[in-house]
C-alpha cells in the first residue's frame, strides 16, 4: 500500500464524558457540533480528514507543518468560545496531538504505528490543550507566536528539558506586535506592608521577564510540504522495540556492517522515525542499496531523527552508496555521521570508504581513531592491518592482525588477513596455517584457497 509523510493531526472529543449522559438529548447534537468545528477547520486549513477507524477520534492530515498548527489554534479557540456559552457539566474539552507521520496515500486505514504515536501525543494534551512532538515545534519555531512547554516522559513538564513532546500554550498565531504595558494606579500601602509589596512587585517582575513568550529560534525547515510516496506492505511494528545502534563496523574494506540492539528504551518514546516511519526504516536497513538510499534519505529528511538515531540513518545510507560504488557521496554521509555522534563504528565505516577511494592513509587515519575510541574493535584493527599489508608495511600490519584475530577468531576473514601478512613476511607455515584455519571456518573462501595455492600448500 502506498504511502505518504504528512503532519498529522488528532483530536479527542472526548465523547465518553457526555455518554455517560445517555439520556440527555441534547448530548449528541453538541458532539456533532464539534466535530463540524474539527472537520470546518480542517478542510479551511487546507488539510484532509482521514479514516481513524473510531468516531471519538477525528484524525486530519496536513502538508506543512505550520498549516496543521494554525489549524489546531484556530480548533482550540472555537472550540473553547463554543464552551463558554454552555454550562460547565455541558462543556467538551477537546484535546489534540500532532505529529509527522505516514498516511495511506488514498483511500484506507491509518497505519496502526501513526495512531498509536499520535495518540500518545493526545494523552499528554491538557484538556482543552495540544501537544506536539519535537519536529514539528522545531519546524514552527519562529513562525507563529507560540510558547512551547517540553514535557517529560511521565507526563509532566518541566523546564530545562528536551524531551521529543512539547505542550503549546495556545495564543495567536502571528508575531506580536509591540504592545505597551502600563501599570495600573497604586492604592495606598500600609507602611507594615510595604517591604511585603516590594518584595511582591519584584518577585512579579522577575517572572514577567522568564515566562516563555515565544521561541526565536530559527527552524531548519518551516512550511516545506513533509511528502513523500513509499510503495510497500504495512509492517509489524514494536512500539517498544529497542533502537538499533552501529556497534560493528565492515569487517573488511567493503565489508557487512552489522547493527546491534544497545538498549530497551522507554515504552513512551513511540516518536523516533523508524516507528513512525516504518516503511521508509526497513528500506534504509533492507539489502537493496538503490532503496536504502532512499529510505534512508527521507527518514533524514523528515525531522524526526535527533542525534544517534540521525547519524545511524546517516551511515547506513553511506554503506549503501559505498555499496553502490557512489563513493564521493558515501563519504560525504559518513562524515555526517560522524558530525552527528562520532562513534568508533562510523570512523571504521568511513575507513572503507576512504580504503575504496585508495585514500590509504586518509583510511589508515580513520581505522586508527576507532580504534583509540573502542580498542576492542576487530573489524577496525582487521581492516588497518589490511590496509598496512597493501601499501607494503606487513611489520606494522602484523600486530593490528594478532589482535584482530583474538577479537574474531570466529571470522574467516581475519585469519586469512593474518596469512597474507605472514606470507608476505616469509612465515610460510604460520601462513598456510592461518589460510587452513580461515578454510576451516569457510570452506569457500577463496582469498585462503588462493594463498595456500601460492605457497605450494593446498
Amino acid at each position: 500500500m502506498k504511502r505518504k509523510i504528512r503532519a498529522v493531526l488528532m483530536a479527542d472529543i472526548g465523547a465518553a464524558r457526555l455518554s455517560e449522559r445517555a439520556d440527555d438529548p441534547a448530548a449528541s447534537a453538541r458532539l456533532d457540533a464539534y466535530r463540524a468545528v474539527v472537520r470546518d477547520v480542517v478542510a479551511h486549513g487546507g488539510g484532509e480528514m482521514l479514516n481513524a477507524g473510531d468516531e471519538d477520534t477525528m484524525i486530519a492530515a496536513f502538508q506543512s507543518a505550520v498549516s496543521v498548527m494554525r489549524a489546531a489554534v484556530d480548533m482550540q479557540e472555537t472550540l473553547r468560545a463554543r464552551n463558554k456559552a454552555l454550562a460547565l457539566a455541558e462543556r467538551v474539552d477537546v484535546r489534540i496531538g500532532i505529529a509527522i507521520a505516514e498516511v495511506p496515500a488514498g483511500e484506507g486505514e491509518v497505519p496502526a504505528e501513526t495512531l498509536a504515536a499520535v495518540r500518545a501525543l493526545v494523552n499528554l494534551a491538557a484538556p482543552g490543550g495540544l501537544c506536539v512532538s519535537q519536529s514539528l515545534r522545531e519546524a514552527v519555531a519562529g513562525k507563529l507566536h507560540l510558547a512551547f512547554q517540553p514535557v517529560t516522559p511521565d507526563g509532566t513538564a518541566r523546564d530545562g528539558l528536551a524531551p521529543a513532546t512539547y505542550r503549546v500554550a495556545v495564543g495567536r498565531t502571528e508575531p506580536a506586535a509591540r504592545r505597551t504595558w502600563r501599570l495600573p494606579r497604586p492604592r495606598p500601602v500600609p507602611k507594615h506592608a510595604a517591604g511585603t509589596a516590594a518584595a511582591a512587585l519584584m518577585i512579579g517582575a522577575l517572572a514577567w521577564l522568564v515566562l516563555p513568550r515565544s521561541d526565536p529560534s530559527p527552524a531548519p525547515s518551516v512550511d516545506a510540504p513533509v511528502e513523500a510516496a513509499i510503495a510497500l506492505p504495512v509492517p509489524d511494528v514494536d512500539l517498544a522495540a529497542a533502537p538499533a545502534s552501529t556497534e560493528s563496523a565492515a569487517a573488511r574494506p567493503g565489508g557487512t556492517l552489522v547493527f546491534k540492539p544497545a538498549h530497551a528504551p522507554d515504552p513512551s518514546a513511540v516518536l523516533s522515525a523508524r516507528k513512525m516511519l516504518p516503511n521508509a526504516w526497513r528500506d534504509c536497513e533492507g539489502g537493496d542499496p538503490t532503496k536504502a538510499v532512499e529510505g534512508c534519505q527521507l527518514l533524514i529528511d523528515s525531522g524526526l531523527a535527533q542525534g544517534a538515531e540521525l547519524a545511524e540513518f546517516h551511515l547506513r545510507q553511506g554503506k549503501a552508496l559505498r555499496d553502490r560504488g557512489d563513493f564521493d557521496r558515501a563519504l560525504a554521509s559518513m562524515t555526517a555521521a560522524i558530525a552527528t555522534a562520532p562513534t568508533p563504528a562510523a570512523y571504521a565505516l568511513r575507513g572503507t570508504v576512504q580504503y575504496k577511494k585508495q585514500n590509504w592513509h586518509a583510511a589508515i587515519a580513520d581505522y586508527s581513531e576507532a580504534i583509540r575510541r573502542d580498542a576492542r574493535n576487530g573489524e577496525a584493527l582487521n581492516n588497518r592491518a589490511w590496509t598496512y599489508y597493501r601499501l607494503g608495511r606487513a611489520r606494522e600490519a602484523l600486530p593490528d592482525a594478532d589482535a584482530a584475530v583474538r577479537l574474531l577468531a570466529k571470522e574467516a576473514y581475519a585469519w586469512d588477513t593474518r596469512a597474507h601478512i605472514h606470507a608476505a613476511l616469509g612465515n610460510r607455515d604460520a601462513a598456510i596455517r592461518d589460510f587452513r584455519a580461515a578454510l576451516a571456518i569457510d570452506p569457500a573462501y577463496t582469498d585462503s584457497k588462493s594463498g595456500l595455492a601460492k605457497l605450494g600448500a593446498e
